[in-house]
């Protein structure tokens, strides 16, 4: 496995105040209401105008793919957090380590 860069102090530093924060804070800031909230918007306004020609458009079951879209986006978005605050976790014990 390639060996990650080195961070810099204002890195270290701001995941410090990150991770203060606690894991399930950061899980749902950064992963399901960000990163989730965004492929939300995104995929269901991909999705309805390939389908109807306007991003807007109410034709067709619109409250189940609301509904649908967002239990999915959150599902995904959790689990995206987790990666993320294990990557950086982990990356962050490394640079710790290394220093030393």
């Amino acid at each position: 496995m390639k060996k990650p860069e080195p961070w810099s102090k204002g890195r270290l530093e701001n995941w410090r105040k990150t991770r203060s924060g606690g894991k399930n804070r950061f899980i749902w800031t950064h992963g399901v209401v960000q990163w989730g909230g965004f492929m939300l918007f995104f995929s269901l306004g991909v999705f309805q105008h390939s389908h109807y020609g306007n991003v807007f458009s109410t034709e067709g079951n619109l409250p189940f793919r609301l509904v649908l879209a967002l239990l999915v986006w959150v599902f995904v978005g959790y689990l995206y957090g987790q990666s993320r605050w294990r990557r950086n976790e982990q990356e962050y014990l490394e640079q710790l380590s290394g220093d030393e």
